[in-house]
């Protein structure tokens, strides 16, 4: 249309009234169900709400990050619960969405709710540290608090459902929502029942043994939702947006990584200036980003791949979130130990050169001392300006101590160095390590500590690589749905060789003195890129034969497009749906309302939600801008002002919902 035509068709409707889409108080979830398989699917693509949601998610691990650096094996645990507890609770809240959310004042007042459920985590993470000193009972009162207001939400919204489902007399459905209510209450009951367990007067150590009720409620309950959605297939995820929901949260945790890469960057060389090896450490960090995020969404499921599959694909997602949050935490710390590594290293050929070689003493030691240290900028952080008091002092007793680095004084390393070279030369490295964002207790052996974290560091980063590459194995064969070929056998083959390799690199931990030196390199990072990259090249070159032979095969060929959008060739279907897709007609002795792809007009004065036919069709000879396809033969009255439309079905004709 010209641009003076769209200006008179505009102009044109200035004279007509608008009937303005109004928001329902409620609205019966019986309106999302796919009338063809009989099972709850309200949308085919996730909400703007659902994804606001998920940025709670996903604010709650930053704050959390930021407050609990992976030092030693209790901030891991610490680390591992927490974000259990989280992911468990976005992960029920995924499973209700994804089937009985429909947008209306109460679905958005439940939202809020739940919102707020996770700021109050986002209270608890500050200080969640269970069984150490650094625990806080009153944060584990909150914790359980937070954890009973998200599971009575649960009760109301399954609840509510149930009474929709009384409504329209389907029997059938109310044990198993009645189930899910059932399941919820009990977890509530646990979760209150552990209030008077984290009382003020009592140590946080003193109750190891309750905090393990968090993670085993949480795990049957997960447990009894998936059975009773196994159990009865018209409550399965078989049509849902559960793919599409869970891709999403992988890209989100994915990018909290690129979050953290700017950060470490920043923390490396936002005082001192660009370094090539640290600039080169950070692209590393990138490059296992994108090699994820290729690894995953390049074999992405698209459509439905089997009820009891595609369960276990989703629950899947808790140890791939968990394995790519551990790894993109993991690599930062080993950029940063290594750039730790290398001042460290610097600063104590230094101190050796003037001590054991040069045998500086006095104002000329301390001059060289003050000089060396101030190169490293301590001054221009935050976190390490605590230190420089302290640094000053030891400086001043240096100086003060006759023949301190005499000649007869002879060494070859900082563990050589007199008793006050020693204290001075370990709170630098302190101050170091807090300048990166990091802690390391003063009162103790500052350079055993800080080699103990590095193997920790060291282990845990392997250890995710190994639990990333095992679960993109039982992806590859979750989601497939054709005949196994060559592709399939090159995508397990490589995927298995790279935790094998994980494997191997992760044995030599035991050997201390082995890891000590690796860490001291920068070769963690480029081995780890190597093997996600060399996943990538063979998956290509596997697809690349297997394409070849399939050709060749005579069989019929599907083909899914790049990006997740479907084509069909020979017998295949487009946008990668079964053949039983949304978009398929009802059987012509069961008159129901057409459903096509969910397309729907509110009228806001009270009448039924009418669907909206499509724009195109896929009737033989039927052009995109030609006239519209003929109607349906039986196309049903309109519905009853129930405020939502009635479906019929051969099966269960007598019912109505």
């Amino acid at each position: 249309m010209a641009p003076s035509h769209q200006r008179k068709a505009i102009h044109k409707d200035r004279n007509k009234r608008r009937i303005h889409t109004i928001v329902p108080w409620i609205k019966n979830p019986l309106q999302g169900v796919d009338k063809k398989h009989l099972v709850f699917a309200p949308r085919h693509e996730s909400s703007t709400l659902e994804l606001f949601f998920d940025l709670f998610f996903v604010a709650n691990l930053a704050t959390f990050t930021t407050y609990h650096s992976i030092v030693d094996h209790s901030s891991l645990f610490a680390y591992i619960g927490f974000f259990a507890i989280i992911w468990v609770t976005w992960f029920h809240t995924v499973l209700y969405d994804v089937r009985f959310e429909v947008d209306s004042i109460f679905s958005r007042a439940c939202k809020t709710v739940i919102m707020i459920a996770f700021v109050g985590f986002a209270l608890v993470g500050s200080a969640f540290a269970p069984g150490t000193e650094k625990g806080d009972n009153t944060s584990f009162r909150i914790l359980c608090y937070t954890l009973v207001l998200s599971r009575v939400l649960f009760i109301i919204q399954y609840a509510v459902v149930a009474l929709f489902v009384a409504k329209a007399r389907r029997h059938d459905l109310f044990l198993p929502l009645f189930l899910n209510v059932l399941t919820y209450i009990i977890a509530v009951a646990a979760y209150a029942a552990m209030i008077s367990a984290f009382p003020d007067d009592k140590p946080a150590t003193a109750s190891n043994g309750i905090y393990s009720i968090w993670w085993i409620v949480m795990l049957l309950e997960t447990i009894a939702t998936i059975a009773i959605s196994s159990s009865w297939r018209m409550l399965s995820f078989k049509k849902t947006h559960l793919v599409e929901r869970m891709g999403l949260l992988t890209l989100i945790v994915i990018g909290e990584g690129a979050i953290g890469a700017t950060k470490t960057i920043s923390r490396m060389m936002g005082k001192s200036g660009l370094d090539p090896e640290g600039s080169a450490l950070v692209l590393c960090i990138v490059l296992l980003l994108m090699g994820t995020w290729m690894i995953y969404f390049d074999n992405h499921p698209h459509g439905h791949f089997g009820t009891i599959k595609q369960q276990i694909w989703s629950a899947l997602h808790f140890p791939i979130h968990l394995a790519i949050v551990g790894l993109v935490e993991g690599a930062q710390q080993v950029a940063l130990a290594r750039y730790m590594a290398e001042d460290m290293f610097k600063l104590e050929k230094l101190f050796v050169q003037y001590c054991f070689k040069d045998h500086f003493d006095g104002a000329e030691l301390t001059e060289k001392l003050a000089t060396s240290i101030n190169y490293l900028g301590l001054g221009k952080k935050v976190q390490s300006l605590i230190f420089l008091d302290e640094i000053q002092r030891e400086i001043y007793l240096v100086g003060n101590a006759t023949g301190i680095c005499g000649p007869d004084v002879t060494g070859s390393a900082a563990v050589d160095l007199p008793d006050e070279l020693l204290t001075l030369f370990m709170e630098t490295v302190a101050a170091l390590y807090s300048a990166l964002g990091l802690s390391i207790p003063i009162d103790e052996d500052v350079i055993d500590v800080m080699f103990e974290s590095w193997k920790l560091v060291y282990r845990y980063f392997w250890a995710a690589f190994l639990m990333l590459m095992a679960c993109f194995f039982v992806v590859m064969i979750l989601i497939r749905t054709t005949k196994i070929d060559f592709f399939a056998y090159t995508a397990l083959t490589s995927r298995g060789l790279a935790a094998v390799a994980a494997v191997s690199i992760l044995a030599i931990s035991a050997s201390k003195d082995l890891m000590y030196r690796i860490i001291e390199t920068p070769i963690i990072l480029p081995v780890a890129v190597g093997l996600m990259y060399l996943i990538i090249l063979i998956d290509r070159v596997g697809a690349w034969v297997a394409n070849r032979r399939n050709k060749k095969s005579g069989d019929p060929l599907i083909r899914v497009g790049h990006g997740g959008h479907g084509g069909h060739s020979n017998g295949g279907h487009k946008h990668g749906h079964d053949k039983d897709d949304h978009s398929s007609s009802p059987s012509i002795d069961a008159p129901t309302q057409p459903h096509l792809h969910h397309s729907q007009s509110y009228n806001p004065f009270g009448a039924a939600l009418m669907p909206t036919a499509s724009t195109t069709s896929s009737a033989p000879g039927h052009k995109p801008y030609g006239p519209p396809a003929a109607p349906p033969t039986r196309y049903p009255a309109r519905a009853p002002h129930t405020g939502y439309v009635p479906v019929q079905n051969t099966r269960y004709s007598r019912n109505r919902y």
